[in-house]
């Protein structure tokens, strides 16, 4: 039950951050970007699970934010855009689960 509610808080917070990203983005571009990262199958309080689920939330705040190279993103300041979102998700994701052996990985 209780992680039914961090995936749900999970899946909200991605929601708003890609939503608020810098105004360097067009709205349609980010609108209906969200993605779930389920982790009810981990144990995060051992640092496999943990791991796991730091790189799935890797992966989701990537493709919400589109991180690409700079070859593909079309310039520097997309590729700054797209690096200041993924920064911003992955933190407030982290912080939102509030495990202590998943905030270890993050802060790394």
């Amino acid at each position: 039950m209780k992680e039914s509610k961090l995936v749900k808080s999970l899946i909200a917070t991605i929601a708003v951050i890609a939503f608020s990203v810098p105004a360097i983005a067009s709205a349609d571009q980010l609108q209906g970007r969200s993605e779930k990262v389920a982790y009810s199958d981990l144990n995060v309080e051992k640092e496999a699970g943990a791991q796991t689920l730091y790189r799935r939330l890797q992966l989701a705040a990537k493709r919400v934010c589109g991180v690409e190279s700079i070859k593909n993103a079309g310039g520097i300041r997309e590729v700054s855009r797209q690096q200041h979102c993924f920064k911003d998700t992955m933190d407030k994701a982290v912080a939102k689960i509030d495990n202590a052996t998943l905030t270890e990985i993050h802060e790394g």
